[in-house]
C-alpha cells in the first residue's frame, strides 16, 4: 500500500484513471471497451431465458427468500443509489434493461449481455434502468471471497494470462453466461451449499481468466481490514456483533484492529450499520419481504431507524426502493 493510502481511496482513484482514459473523442461521459460487441443470437437466447426464469422466480409472494450463490437486482422503474459500497471483488451481468455506474461526473454504462467487472474497495453510484420497450432491469451479481480467489491462484494460477489488465466493462464470454443460467437454475431448485457455491466462483473465475478479462478480479493485493470486518459481518448482519468477537473471529487484537481501521479511514461502528445496510439493500433487490422483517434480518429493531438509516446510506427509504419494483400499475 503506497504512503499508507487507505485501499478503498486507491480503488477510487483507480477507477477515477480508467475512466479518464477511456472517454470518447466527443467527450461523452460514457466509457466502451472496445471489446464490447452485441451479444450473439445464442447469448441472447440465454439471456432471455435467464430473464424469463427470474421474473417467474421474482414474484411479489412475501415469502419467497433470496437465492443464494448468486445476487438479483431487480426493477421496474429506475433506480438511482447512491455510495454503494464494493466490499469483495465482484461481476454484474446485465440481463435485461442497463445499469450505470456513476464516479463524480463520469460513468460506465453496461447493456445487456455485458459484463461490469468491479475490484474490492470501490465505492460508487449505481443506477439501473428498465428498457425502453418496458422491460424491467435484471442483472446477476456474484462476488468473489478472498479465499476463493486464493484458491484459485493455488489451483489455476497458469490460467491467468501475462498480459490480463484491469477491464471493467466487457462482453460476456458465451460460456460464462452459459454457467450463469445453469447456476440460476440450480440455486432455484435446491438450497446453495456454500462449498459448491465456491467451486462454481472458481469455475467463473476460470472461464473469465482465459478470455483474460479477469484482471480487476485478480489484482494481486491483500483485502483491506475494512473488507475483512465487513465480509464477516455479512455472513449474519443480524447478530449483536462487537468489536471483541470479531477480533477473534479475525485472529487480531481489538486495539489492532481499531487502528488498523483507523488507518483505513473508517470505525468499526461504521463498518457494522454499512455491512447491514449492504446486506438489506440486497433483500429489498431480491424478495418482498415487508420493509419490518428486513430490518430484523439484518440486525434492527426499530423500523423507523432502520429507515432513516437506510435512506442516509443510499438517498432513498426502503419503502422507495420497493416501489421501483413493482409497476406504476402494480401500486
Amino acid at each position: 500500500m503506497m504512503s499508507g493510502q487507505p485501499e478503498h481511496k486507491q480503488n477510487q482513484d483507480q477507477l477515477q484513471d480508467y475512466l479518464s482514459h477511456h472517454r470518447n473523442s466527443a467527450g461523452s461521459s460514457s466509457t466502451a471497451d472496445p471489446r464490447i460487441t452485441e451479444p450473439s443470437q445464442p447469448a441472447r437466447r440465454l439471456l432471455r431465458g435467464i430473464r424469463d426464469t427470474l421474473l417467474n422466480h421474482l414474484d411479489t409472494d412475501s415469502q419467497h427468500t433470496p437465492l443464494g450463490g448468486v445476487g438479483v437486482f431487480h426493477c421496474r422503474q429506475a433506480q438511482a443509489l447512491r455510495n454503494v459500497p464494493i466490499h469483495q471483488p465482484l461481476i454484474v451481468l446485465v440481463v435485461s434493461g442497463r445499469k450505470i455506474i456513476a464516479l463524480g461526473e463520469r460513468r460506465i454504462e453496461v447493456l445487456p449481455g455485458e459484463l461490469l467487472l468491479l475490484p474490492g474497495g470501490a465505492s460508487v453510484e449505481v443506477g439501473n434502468h428498465p428498457d425502453h420497450q418496458g422491460r424491467p432491469y435484471l442483472g446477476l451479481a456474484m462476488a468473489f471471497s478472498q479465499e476463493c480467489i486464493a484458491q484459485f491462484r493455488r489451483s489455476y494460477g497458469s490460467e491467468i494470462p501475462a498480459d490480463t489488465q484491469p477491464l471493467w466493462n466487457v462482453s460476456a464470454p458465451m460460456d460464462l453466461v452459459a454457467a450463469m443460467a445453469q447456476w440460476v437454475e440450480w440455486c432455484i431448485r435446491h438450497p446453495v451449499d456454500p462449498t459448491l457455491a465456491r467451486h462454481r466462483q472458481v469455475e467463473i473465475l476460470m472461464l473469465l481468466a482465459r478470455t483474460g478479462v479477469a484482471g480487476n478480479l485478480l489484482l494481486d493485493r491483500e483485502a483491506s481490514w475494512h473488507a475483512r470486518v465487513a465480509q464477516l459481518i455479512t455472513l449474519d448482519p443480524a447478530r449483536d456483533w462487537s468489536a471483541g468477537e470479531v477480533c477473534r473471529r479475525l485472529g487480531i487484537g481489538e486495539s489492532t484492529l481499531r487502528r488498523r481501521l483507523s488507518e483505513e479511514g473508517i470505525g468499526f461502528r461504521e463498518v457494522l450499520e454499512e455491512s447491514r445496510m449492504v446486506a438489506a439493500l440486497a433483500l429489498l433487490q431480491e424478495t418482498f419481504w415487508p420493509v419490518g422483517q428486513i430490518a430484523e434480518a439484518v440486525g434492527y429493531s426499530s423500523h423507523s431507524r432502520f429507515s432513516e438509516r437506510f435512506k442516509r446510506r443510499f438517498g432513498l427509504s426502503p419503502i422507495e426502493l420497493k416501489k421501483t419494483r413493482v409497476s406504476d400499475e402494480e401500486q
